[in-house]
């Protein structure tokens, strides 16, 4: 897993499909998006989730809101040994009124179970949390504004109860301007917070820690 900023992270499954989630345009300032990849996840239709001009290769992109209806949409889909699938959930607390829906996606691959929460806003119901099942990655807005804050991502971290938590879409030196929070008040007091030390670390069922370990990235 690489952490590319925002809510875009590239994973290389064992069979070498190379997915990216959330591709962001050229106006959020990270690093430019320029590598190849086999499938690209679509959480919902905002310009800093959406970008997948900016990727390379012959890219099946999975998006999960429906074109015509801007309605969150369930599929799975299977590309190579990786499995997809959705969840249905909205950007905010108003089911979507203020700003839209939005697909969780939850991935498969070599005993793995990696979700990406794209920009959830809102706690998760009981029926979400069963829809999801469990859960081995999480990857999590933390930053509020846009997405859930910290409080209520704890929240979704203790409902889904995953090996490891990834904090995304949060203030950094590189959005130091956004009216988001950084990841300090999310991680403030959790017993298990690991420093990557990079953007870079190495997913494998057998190494997972047993209990819950938030993984902060250096960025």
């Amino acid at each position: 897993m690489r952490y590319l900023g925002h809510a875009s992270f590239l994973l290389v499954s064992p069979g070498n499909v190379r997915i990216v989630t959330d591709p962001f345009g050229p106006d959020v300032p990270y690093p430019e998006i320029s590598i190849s990849c086999d499938v690209a996840t679509v959480s919902h239709e905002h310009h800093d989730h959406n970008y997948v001009s900016a990727l390379k290769g012959n890219v099946e992109v999975l998006r999960g809101l429906d074109p015509t209806t801007k309605k969150a949409i369930r599929f799975e889909k299977k590309v190579g040994d990786v499995t997809f699938r959705t969840v249905p959930s909205y950007h905010d607390a108003e089911g979507g009124r203020k700003r839209g829906e939005n697909a969780i996606f939850v991935m498969e691959f070599d005993g793995l179970k990696v979700v990406h929460l794209g920009d959830l806003g809102h706690s998760l119901s009981d029926e979400h949390i069963a829809e999801i099942g469990p859960v081995d990655v999480v990857m999590v807005p933390v930053g509020g504004y846009y997405t859930i804050d910290a409080g209520t991502a704890k929240e979704v971290v203790r409902s889904l109860k995953p090996r490891v938590v990834v904090p995304m879409h949060y203030k950094t030196r590189y959005t130091s301007s956004w009216p988001i929070a950084a990841v300090d008040e999310f991680i403030r007091g959790e017993p298990n917070v690991k420093r990557v030390g990079g953007v870079e670390v190495n997913l494998k069922k057998g190494i997972l820690p047993e209990k819950t370990e938030v993984w902060v990235f250096d960025v």
